[in-house]
């Protein structure tokens, strides 16, 4: 699939023809997902999309993902276009998957692990899709465009299934025709409520430091400054023995993130920390004999 410029939709069915109405509106709505999954990828190259033929047995459509500049068709298989539809058309499927997998109702929990999403469904089931093909899912004129072209499928009787294909015939994703009514209704919205996240053993360089548990101290963390309550009550009684703390000294700690969702770039931002733990006092004084042993 790395090199694949191109897929096939296949239509299942006992006969080997389609209403014209069902399949304008499916490639239409096809081309809207690519489009949109283009645009996403950012890759600066305009995608067109050319229906080769079609082929014998359940209705099939070849399609083939064309790089243009300027309404002039470029060398199909230079190295980055070849990268740009692989991509288009691994994403294009893996919504598909998406979709199908979650029958139409919002994801019970959905949680980021490197490069993936792993989604769980109301079953208790789990579905692992990269990041790339949950961001393109959650699209609205993607979500609608998904949607209309299980409608104008649905409305064609003699469609039992419906699947993309490689360039070998190898089945990518298919949908049953039980399934088509389903897929057809828009998907609930995901609940993008609050989240947290634990950096267990996480570096903060102190700016100011606060000995009053209810006010905020200042860090440098990762490179930037950062405002946390220090939530550890074996630390503070570490301060009330005596222990000195300075500017620039470096706590060790387990650091609470608050994240919140912002619609607008479709993406979580840091909002809040808390340190919930301090692990070690490395003072300023120590640090480069330390650092030196580490490195």
């Amino acid at each position: 699939m790395a090199t694949e410029t191109s897929f096939k939709i296949k239509f299942d069915g006992q006969q080997h023809q389609i209403d014209a109405n069902v399949l304008i509106n499916s490639l239409i709505h096809t081309s809207s997902i690519i489009q949109e999954i283009n645009t996403y990828l950012n890759a600066g190259k305009k995608i067109k999309i050319d229906i080769k033929a079609t082929e014998k047995g359940s209705f099939v459509i070849h399609l083939e993902l064309v790089e243009t500049v300027y309404q002039v068709i470029k060398d199909i298989f230079t190295k980055e276009n070849i990268e740009v539809a692989a991509a288009i058309i691994t994403i294009f499927t893996g919504i598909i998957g998406v979709k199908k997998f979650l029958k139409g109702r919002k994801p019970k929990r959905v949680k980021e692990s490197g490069d993936e999403i792993v989604i769980e469904n109301e079953n208790g089931q789990i579905y692992n899709v990269s990041c790339n093909v949950f961001n393109v899912y959650q699209n609205k004129v993607v979500q609608e465009a998904l949607s209309k072209n299980f409608e104008a499928i649905n409305e064609d009787s003699a469609i039992t299934g419906f699947g993309i294909l490689d360039e070998k015939d190898n089945i990518l994703e298919s949908v049953e025709k039980d399934d088509f009514k389903i897929m057809s209704e828009m998907p609930e919205a995901v609940d993008h409520g609050d989240r947290q996240n634990v950096n267990n053993n996480a570096k903060l360089h102190i700016i100011r430091a606060s000995f009053d548990g209810s006010l905020k101290w200042d860090f440098l963390y990762l490179g930037n400054k950062i405002s946390a309550k220090v939530n550890d009550t074996d630390f503070y009684e570490l301060i009330d023995r005596g222990e000195a703390f300075a500017k620039g000294d470096v706590l060790d700690v387990d650091l609470q993130i608050s994240q919140k969702f912002d619609e607008t770039i479709n993406a979580y931002y840091n909002n809040s920390y808390q340190v919930i733990k301090i692990n070690e006092h490395i003072p300023r004084g120590k640090q480069i004999h330390i650092f030196e042993i580490e490195n």
